[in-house]
């Protein structure tokens, strides 16, 4: 008999059809109002969690919280069924079916309280790292990176449709180092980018590498030898010690026939060493401000942006009223031609043109490379959820921490179902890679 239990209307019809007394009544009212005092109450943060989804959850009552819809059916003939781990569940008259007060919200199914998660979204806004995080809470670095991962997938789709430009805008393109760093396939290397993964291994660990992938010394011998060779054989045309700088090595190449150009080249695009400059191992970032705090930041290919990508991103943002302030790059001048946009231009070399300056843009991208040093080294097909990060962060700065946690934590309580693991693994590269894995 312990395990029975009565619901609300078998006790209303009980006490309906009694006879009591009013020293029973009394005694009913004084055990009611001592069940209601020794209630579990919620916490501050629990408060304010169920208060920020309360639009998805459609709670009744704010002050309480007791009244729900079902997750399930949307029936609002929700009764109290029980605890769970100190957590309320719920009975639904018309499905039959169970739920408990964290359906719905971005800690159902998960391992982290409601107090932690509020404390991991703080600390992912702060810019801390994985691995101080699962530190201070307690938990393992790979579901601190997952969860950082749900919040910046959410974060993504919410500044998808990011702000327009109605008055004065100023643009230009940061870049990024392209990574495969989450790829751990050899022949991805080998086989496809055609060169040794960018990490320190010792001679026979890098023999050792290529080997067990069906290659032969030979292979990574002309992987090694390949700078040495082009530097030897422009030493030998241009009879210099010292081609270390760009200018030098440019002057050099200026000075060959056609032919031996384009067996430098050549070589040199077969080993793919790092590049200095701008060049298809750098993410192209097309970023826009304004003066009333509008921003635009998206990833779009590699290398030197093209007049189709400003198209394709950048164009939807702008109104009739929107004057483009840019560098003198040649992309911008199509862009503006083709759809009557007014262009201001600033001329290589200088940093103002009459009234017309890029300090905005600048400004911004100095903010986002503080933001990404922090990450040391982010993988390219994550790009895009870390300047979503950054954007939300850049739009919200004026918030406390908390304020922005909790706001974030109504998007993710918007969530339909959690986002498995397996998402992350195989998300693809969001921008043109202009085929170099072709």
């Amino acid at each position: 008999m312990s395990n029975f239990r009565f619901n609300y209307n078998d006790i209303y019809k009980q006490v309906a059809i009694a006879d009591l007394t009013d020293e029973q009544i009394q005694e009913l009212f004084h055990l009611l109002h001592t069940k209601k005092s020794i209630q579990p109450q919620l916490t501050k943060e629990e408060r304010a969690f169920f208060q920020c989804c309360r639009e998805h959850r459609n709670y009744a009552n704010s002050k309480d919280l007791d009244t729900v819809v079902c997750p399930h059916c949307g029936s609002v003939k929700v009764i109290k069924n029980g605890t769970r781990n100190s957590r309320q569940r719920y009975f639904c008259k018309d499905c039959n079916k169970t739920f408990g007060d964290t359906n719905g919200t971005v800690a159902f199914r998960s391992k982290l309280s409601i107090a932690k998660w509020i404390e991991f979204i703080k600390l992912t806004l702060q810019g801390e790292s994985c691995r101080t995080i699962a530190r201070n809470l307690g938990i393992n670095k790979q579901t601190a990176l997952h969860n950082r991962y749900r919040i910046c997938d959410v974060l993504r789709q919410f500044v998808s449709n990011q702000d327009d430009f109605r008055s004065l805008a100023e643009s230009d393109e940061y870049y990024y180092p392209l990574s495969f760093k989450d790829i751990k396939d050899p022949m991805f290397f080998l086989g496809t980018l055609g060169r040794m993964p960018y990490t320190h291994r010792s001679v026979d660990k890098r023999i050792e590498y290529v080997e067990k992938q069906g290659f032969d010394n030979d292979f990574l011998q002309s992987l090694d030898k390949n700078e040495e060779i082009v530097k030897g054989e422009l030493l030998n045309y241009v009879n210099k010690d010292d081609l270390g700088s760009q200018e030098k090595f440019s002057n050099a190449l200026n000075r060959m026939d056609t032919e031996k150009i384009i067996q430098v080249l050549k070589t040199l695009n077969e080993q793919q060493q790092k590049k200095r400059g701008i060049s298809n191992q750098q993410v192209c970032c097309l970023s826009c401000v304004d003066t009333n705090q509008n921003h635009f930041l998206q990833t779009v290919c590699v290398g030197r942006i093209q007049p189709t990508h400003i198209e394709k991103a950048l164009v939807p943002h702008f109104s009739d009223d929107t004057v483009l302030v840019t560098d003198s790059h040649r992309a911008y001048r199509t862009v503006a031609n083709k759809h009557k946009i007014p262009l201001k231009q600033i001329p290589n070399g200088k940093h103002t043109s009459g009234r017309y300056s890029l300090g905005h843009i600048n400004g911004y991208h100095h903010n986002i490379s503080d933001f990404m040093y922090l990450y040391h080294g982010v993988s390219s097909k994550f790009l895009d959820y870390y300047l979503a990060l950054f954007y939300w962060i850049e739009k919200n700065k004026s918030k406390p921490y908390i304020e922005q946690a909790y706001d974030i934590i109504t998007l993710l309580a918007n969530q339909s179902k959690k986002i498995p693991l397996a998402k992350f693994k195989n998300k693809s590269i969001s921008f043109d890679l202009k085929g170099i894995l072709d």
